[in-house]
Order: structure tokens, then C-alpha cells, then sequence
């Protein structure tokens, strides 16, 4: 709520793109949990980025363990022995993406919930999560779109708020 200025999830409440990446920053600010990666650009010049979350540990080696990725994926020439110690010692990703169409608005919302959650919360079962994956999140796909959806959300209420009494 103090990044955003509402509560994640909040009733006829969106939040606009740069807000979200405005969260997400303070996240990787407030925890080493949490890291964003700039991706690149959109078609109207919004930053793109994915959100990593996983534990201490996993996001200090998260290079290595995408390199470790990356000769699994093609493990063509590489000793048995290497493909079995690369196996042993990398962890799986989990990708989650919100937003793939400007009018999926609640996948959005909802990660930004999510990788709180993921970040912050010491239950077993979340702390296993965190300890054995490191998840991922493109928090928006068409960040371009989301914020026209957004704006065109609140005009809507605007007009609906401004609207004489009893008008359909």
C-alpha cells in the first residue's frame, strides 16, 4: 500500500504499469529475494522486465544456474557424468505471465500479490517453494495495452460517477 497507494487486489482498483514496476522494485530493494531484470522495450517505450523470486541463495546464483540450464537443454558432447552433476546441482524455473491481452486485467494484479508472497512469507510450504525453484514473472505482456485498458477503466467510472441520477 505505500508503493501503490492501495491494496494489491483492491475493489475497482487497477494499477497502471510503471506503478507495477514501481512495486517491484521496491521488493528487490527491501529483499534479496527478489530481482528485476530489465528484458527490453516496448513498441511505445515502456521498460520491459522479469521478476525473480527464490531464496537468498538461489538468486545470487541464478547466472549459473541459467548457464546449467541452458547445457541441459542441449546436452549433445557433454560426458554423462557432467549431464548427471548438472542435473543434481540446478534447480527448475517456474514462469509465470499476467497480461498476454490488455483486457486481462486481474493476472497482473495478482502476481504482484504473488511474488510478495513468495518473498516474504515463512511458512514450510512457501519457504520449500522458495528453496527448491526459482520462479519467474512478466508481470505484463502488452504493458503498451495495459495502460490504455487502465485509463479507459477510470474514464468509465468517471463517467458512470458523473452520470445524472436514475441515467442509464
Amino acid at each position: 500500500k505505500d508503493v501503490l497507494g492501495h491494496h494489491v487486489g483492491a475493489p475497482a482498483t487497477l494499477t497502471y504499469y510503471a506503478d507495477m514496476l514501481k512495486y517491484y522494485r521496491a521488493l528487490a530493494a527491501a529483499t534479496p529475494r527478489v530481482k528485476v531484470e530489465t528484458i527490453g522495450k516496448s513498441d511505445e517505450d515502456r521498460e520491459l522486465v522479469v521478476v525473480w523470486v527464490s531464496s537468498d541463495k538461489n538468486i545470487a546464483g541464478l547466472q549459473q544456474n541459467r548457464d546449467n540450464l541452458a547445457k541441459l537443454a542441449d546436452p549433445r558432447g557433454l560426458p554423462d557424468v557432467e549431464i548427471k552433476r548438472l542435473i543434481a546441482s540446478t534447480k527448475p524455473s517456474y514462469h509465470f505471465m499476467g497480461g498476454l491481452h490488455s483486457s486481462d486485467t486481474g493476472p497482473s494484479e495478482m502476481l504482484m500479490e504473488l511474488v510478495y508472497r513468495l518473498a516474504v512469507e515463512t511458512s514450510p510450504f512457501i519457504t520449500q517453494i522458495r528453496d527448491n525453484v526459482y520462479v519467474s514473472v512478466t508481470p505484463v505482456a502488452d504493458a503498451d495495452g495495459r495502460d490504455r485498458n487502465v485509463d479507459q477503466f477510470y474514464c468509465s467510472q468517471e463517467l458512470a460517477a458523473s452520470a445524472p441520477a436514475g441515467a442509464p
